[in-house]
């Protein structure tokens, strides 16, 4: 089967978040929460469309779908500005095939040419810590909010990062 990686299109908009409420089957909830999570953030002012990939298959289907936005990360010295993940989701039946390992790689080199440096993790921990995610508190990267559950993972993007984002990570406001 080939698998196609791309930049989402208007095109793309409503097959995209049908494939997002589509591949959280196993909760039913959640499906509906990200997916309008996912077409809140893209009407942000905020929003990138470079930090928004999907995969598609032959028949150009949306199989998979990842989506970063920016977080603050704001010590007592210093705001920074990192990435966090809003949305991933890959198809049931192509999972642990390596697809959401591609889309997570295809954005981080997206985030890396738009002079990101840093992406920040709060869900699947388990699954980003086989990406080369580490644990965000031996930074002194934290998160005060309650809607966080998981460990914070974090991932710096550059080798000799000279200015290391450090402090209390602030998620917008639309995402909580």
């Amino acid at each position: 089967m080939q698998i196609y990686l791309s930049t989402l299109t208007e095109v793309d908009y409503e097959e995209s978040l049908n494939s997002i409420e589509a591949n959280y089957d196993e909760q039913p909830e959640a499906s509906w929460q990200e997916k309008a999570l996912v077409k809140t953030l893209r009407k942000s002012d905020d929003y990138n469309y470079e930090l928004e990939v999907i995969a598609k298959n032959e028949q150009n289907e949306v199989i998979g779908h990842i989506m970063l936005v920016e977080v603050s990360v704001i010590s007592e010295e210093k705001t920074y500005t990192a990435l966090t993940v809003a949305s991933l989701s890959v198809k049931k039946e192509l999972r642990n095939q390596g697809l959401g390992k591609a889309l997570v790689q295809a954005v981080e080199e997206r985030a890396k040419s738009e002079g990101y440096t840093t992406i920040i993790v709060d869900r699947e921990t388990s699954y980003f810590t086989q990406l080369g995610y580490q644990v965000a508190n031996e930074y002194d990267l934290y998160s005060k909010d309650e809607d966080v559950t998981q460990p914070l993972l974090v991932k710096f993007l550059w080798d000799n990062l000279t200015d290391q984002p450090s402090g209390q990570v602030k998620y917008p406001s639309i995402m909580r």
